[in-house]
């Protein structure tokens, strides 16, 4: 379905490892399901009594990482799809979401508190996108070093 979706170059580049529309678009997906889970779950219960810090810690702490990570894939995938996206980008790019989304999922789950209001609930789909950027992130790497083996051969 996705296999044409990349650009020769680009599929050039990933020589058969994955195809990387495929995982953008997965974790475009996750991101904006992390997005609209942080969104109302900031709007309803986060600042709601006891809870919270101090007003707007929960905005200011889990919103950065979905925002950026939407508008850093979203301009991926149409690198992708008309450009070359390079494996070294890529790994670089998943590196640097997957370690944002790590540690703000694990803040976010370990500063509320669990039995009261599910405030630490946007933690939960931010430790899932971590984790599709890591996958990511190894096919990438994979690539990278199909590349530089078929660069010895030659």
């Amino acid at each position: 379905m996705l296999s044409s979706f990349p650009s020769t170059r680009t599929q050039n580049h990933w020589r058969g490892t994955t195809n990387p529309a495929f995982w953008l678009l997965l974790c475009l997906t996750s991101t904006i399901v992390t997005l609209i889970v942080t969104i109302t779950i900031n709007a309803t219960v986060v600042q709601d009594g006891s809870n919270d810090y101090s007003y707007g810690t929960g905005w200011t702490m889990m919103l950065p990482i979905p925002v950026f990570a939407l508008v850093w894939t979203a301009i991926d995938v149409v690198v992708c799809r008309f450009a070359l996206l390079h494996p070294i980008h890529a790994l670089v790019m998943s590196l640097l979401l997957a370690l944002g989304y790590a540690v703000t999922g694990a803040i976010t789950i370990a500063m509320y508190e669990w039995d009261t209001d599910g405030s630490w609930a946007p933690g939960v789909p931010m430790l899932f996108t971590f984790w599709l950027y890591t996958v990511y992130m190894s096919y990438a790497a994979r690539a990278i070093h199909a590349g530089k083996k078929m660069s010895k051969s030659n």
